[in-house]
């Protein structure tokens, strides 16, 4: 799945790239006059039309789409994780843990912490995410020397799983009960 997700990334690079040398020697050689000094040369220069300039214009709104829509989604996620830093900072303070990262990717908040047993309930967790204005996020949590708990938007429970699901990776599951 990932190869695939990479391949498309790899095309809209290769895309965004073509794109912006047509657009730019299409601007630079209407403002220069090149297709006049062409003629003046007694060039052979074909005729310059709409459609021409429209097929520009297209490659770039083709291209201009799908990257506003990557910007968009990294900056929510940038923002999110933003403001999931400070709830699992204080949550993982109720006990003798530390958060060593927080993140999102595709609007799934990842945190990943560290610290001894017994380990503070991720439950706890999700609620004080969902009373700081994230209840439409997932939650998944990496407890170094536990397990990872996978915590659903808008639910209070959480599952234990072997791996991470904004890895996408599929993994077996089984119902969280705190201590």
């Amino acid at each position: 799945m990932h190869r695939y997700h990479d391949a498309g990334q790899s095309a809209l690079l290769f895309a965004t790239n073509v794109a912006a040398i047509v657009a730019t020697g299409t601007v630079a050689f209407l403002c220069y006059g090149v297709r006049a000094g062409a003629e003046r040369a007694h060039m052979r220069v074909g005729q310059f039309r709409g459609r021409t300039l429209g097929a520009v214009v297209c490659v770039v709104v083709l291209v201009a789409v799908p990257l506003t829509v990557g910007t968009v989604t990294v900056a929510q996620d940038r923002s999110l994780a933003t403001d999931a830093r400070p709830v699992a900072e204080k949550w993982a303070a109720t006990g003798t843990w530390q958060i060593m990262s927080v993140e999102a990717r595709n609007g799934i908040v990842v945190i990943s912490a560290l610290g001894l047993p017994p380990q503070p309930a991720p439950t706890a967790l999700r609620t004080a995410l969902d009373d700081h204005g994230m209840r439409d996020a997932d939650l998944e949590l990496h407890l170094v020397g536990g397990r990872t708990q996978w915590c659903p938007s808008e639910t209070d429970t959480c599952t234990v799983q072997e791996g991470g699901r904004s890895c996408l990776r599929p993994d077996s599951r089984e119902v969280y009960a705190p201590p």
